[in-house]
């Protein structure tokens, strides 16, 4: 038996022209109910499939989405992948995963190999942000909503309001007795290289809630070998401090540096993350962080670009709600 069965066989072997059998296979009136029995059972006894790609460029949606992620070493990459592909797989669409690792020319190469691949539409995290790539997004003329790192307009944006996060994050530190903040968030350091959006809203909403406390001092960490300055700042701090990471993989990574170095958490230094990643159910102590509903995230992000692909009106922003998830990281004021 051949291993791609035609439609042109099954003619043949059912003694009818090829547009019965299209007819019969696609469910079309003008056909007698024994001839469309007859022609669908010999399909099914030589494993005919239709050719998807054929019929989908006649249908003019081939019911594929592409997602483009940093990575997914990340646990709330993961996480959201996997909210976006079961709304996608409800909905009745395959998903393509690219991981762009932050490299600006190969997040263009694969957003070229999902066009080449004809999908529907695009989820995209962005590393690029300047108005070439807009452009050429746009000329691409393919639904594209973004999440995490934002894009200027025509494309929806679907994240948390990050700025806030990190206000009621020093809200809360402050509140607790906190008056010096070491804010950590090596990402920084990729400013002008790459779409930082995220990292500099969290930043932005650091130095903007500071300013807002009189007699708070504060520190900035933006470097790769961030626990070598920690350990130098915190030689020189008396007054009650705390260490406000910009995720939570850099606060398990101060965890851990803390600990070996016998400096105790809460009673000498607090520390607080963000992201709420899975992991933290096995950490001791208890980390103080942001949370937010990563699943709902995804969910939302697949509707959305749906949405857009069925040619419906979508919010220009969608802002998920966080909030401070407090730990025994942090030490509570008694207050």
């Amino acid at each position: 038996m051949p291993m791609n069965v035609t439609s042109k066989q099954i003619a043949e072997l059912c003694g009818v022209t090829r547009g019965t059998v299209d007819r019969a296979l696609n469910n079309r009136p003008g056909i007698h109910p024994d001839t469309r029995d007859k022609i669908m059972r010999v399909a099914e006894e030589l494993g005919y499939r239709p050719h998807f790609l054929a019929q989908s460029l006649v249908k003019g949606h081939t019911k594929t989405l592409g997602i483009v992620l940093f990575d997914i070493h990340n646990q709330i990459f993961s996480q959201l992948f996997h909210a976006f592909e079961a709304e996608a797989r409800k909905r009745g669409y395959i998903v393509y995963l690219v991981l762009s690792n932050r490299d600006k020319e190969l997040e263009m190469e694969y957003i070229n190999n999902l066009l080449d691949r004809r999908v529907d539409g695009i989820a995209l995290l962005p590393a690029n942000d300047n108005k070439k790539f807009e452009s050429f997004l746009l000329r691409s003329r393919t639904p594209i909503v973004t999440f995490g790192n934002r894009l200027t307009n025509p494309f929806p944006y679907i994240w948390i309001n990050d700025k806030q996060a990190i206000c009621d994050s020093v809200a809360f530190l402050a509140e607790q007795g906190y008056r010096h903040l070491i804010y950590l968030s090596p990402p920084l350091m990729r400013k002008g290289k790459e779409n930082i959006y995220v990292p500099e809203q969290r930043y932005q909403g650091f130095v903007q809630a500071c300013a807002e406390i009189p007699d708070m001092r504060f520190n900035v960490i933006a470097q790769k070998q961030y626990l070598t300055e920690l350990e130098s700042l915190l030689d020189t701090i008396d007054s009650k401090c705390a260490i406000l990471c910009s995720s939570d993989v850099y606060a398990l990574e101060v965890l851990k540096w803390l600990k070996a170095r016998k400096i105790r958490v809460p009673d000498q230094v607090g520390l607080m993350g963000f992201d709420n990643i899975e992991f933290l159910k096995y950490i001791n102590p208890s980390l103080t962080t942001v949370d937010y509903n990563v699943n709902e995230i995804g969910t939302k992000l697949a509707d959305l670009l749906i949405r857009r692909i069925n040619d419906e009106e979508v919010p220009a922003e969608t802002l998920i709600d966080h909030h401070v998830l407090q730990g025994e990281s942090v030490s509570l004021s008694l207050d």
